[in-house]
């Protein structure tokens, strides 16, 4: 939501004490800079009060006291979010919580959970009160942009998965019928078409984030995708036990992709190495690597030097990367072939 002094907020304070309530209603309203839009203050006191106005009323933002008489501290934001998130009738409204606790743990904390942001009531003043008001409620419209980007990709996956899939797999099928020169050609172009499919469906189902973390030993990881990966008479090493924090499923795309990266490009007799570096990683091999001037072209969705690539995999493994918050860079390898460089890795001690 962009603020616009013409428009006006709507906004529900829950709180149970009666001093801190008029504090705030009057920064809100008495208080009102002219860059900051009038606003009504709906005032309840408890948790079920608060959700039968949602219920009734639309609200851009609720301004919600931890330490209410029913619940306290954390709880009472859990308690908000698991019964908004159960209602089909409320709305999905940002929410600031407000706390008498100086606590920065807590406030790291609350925003995990789900708030926008954190006030400590004895700091706030009109200035930080509309000050955090509009940054939270930018921060939700960039959120729920998102969600919405995010459903589009998944729609548009769905119509590449099914309805792309269902007539590739009757020509495949179909294909062992043909008894000439050209099925041979036409198998290939099948083939592709699936991996081409597979790939848009990876970038457009993993998302840019990485939700939940462990340690890899990604030596032996490596290990396990050489073994997945058709890499004819190519040979890989390892630095010994090299530990990271990573997702284990994502982070085993990633080397997969490059893997095969190698294979295609180096030859079927490549040799690809994976070692430490002080923050991160490397994957190298010794084929006929990267010309300086496409380094950073190779990572971008389409580009390929091979007529049987998608382009895509060297996209996939930088939306792996960043995914992480690492810095992925291609440069050139020790023996002059292709050497990818990952930094910002967590490394555990």
């Amino acid at each position: 939501m962009s603020l616009s002094t013409d428009t006006g907020l709507s906004l529900l304070l829950v709180e149970d004490n009666p001093g801190d309530a008029r504090l705030f209603e009057h920064h809100l309203t008495t208080d009102r800079a002219e860059t900051f839009p009038p606003a009504t203050v709906s005032h309840v006191e408890n948790l079920s009060d608060a959700f039968e106005q949602l219920q009734a009323d639309t609200y851009d933002l609720v301004l919600l006291d931890l330490g209410l008489s029913e619940s306290s501290g954390l709880d009472t934001l859990d308690r908000y979010t698991e019964t908004v998130a159960g209602t089909d009738a409320i709305d999905h409204t940002p929410v600031v919580v407000l706390t008498g606790l100086n606590d920065d743990s807590a406030a790291v904390e609350a925003i995990e959970r789900g708030a926008q942001d954190y006030l400590i009531k004895d700091n706030v003043d009109e200035n930080i009160l509309h000050r955090t008001i509009r940054y939270a409620l930018e921060r939700h419209a960039k959120q729920q942009e998102l969600r919405r980007q995010n459903e589009r990709l998944e729609r548009f996956a769905s119509v590449v998965s099914h309805d792309l899939r269902n007539p590739l797999n009757v020509a495949k099928g179909r294909i062992e019928m043909i008894d000439n020169d050209h099925a041979t050609v036409i198998e290939r172009n099948l083939d592709r078409m699936e991996t081409i499919i597979e790939d848009v469906l990876t970038l457009a189902r993993q998302g840019e984030s990485v939700e939940e973390t462990e340690e890899i030993d990604l030596a032996a990881l490596a290990t396990r995708c050489w073994e997945s990966v058709d890499t004819a008479s190519a040979e890989l090493s390892t630095d010994a036990e090299m530990l990271i924090e990573a997702d284990r499923s994502r982070c085993r795309q990633l080397v997969e992709n490059l893997i095969r990266n190698s294979v295609e490009h180096g030859g079927e007799n490549v040799a690809v190495r994976i070692g430490r570096l002080t923050d991160g990683f490397y994957i190298e091999d010794d084929g006929p690597g990267i010309p300086e001037t496409d380094r950073e072209d190779v990572f971008e969705a389409g580009y390929t030097t091979n007529e049987d690539g998608t382009g895509f995999g060297l996209n996939i493994v930088t939306e792996i990367a960043e995914a992480h918050g690492w810095s992925v860079a291609a440069t050139g390898g020790s023996n002059g072939g292709a050497r990818f460089e990952f930094t910002g890795v967590r490394m555990p001690s």
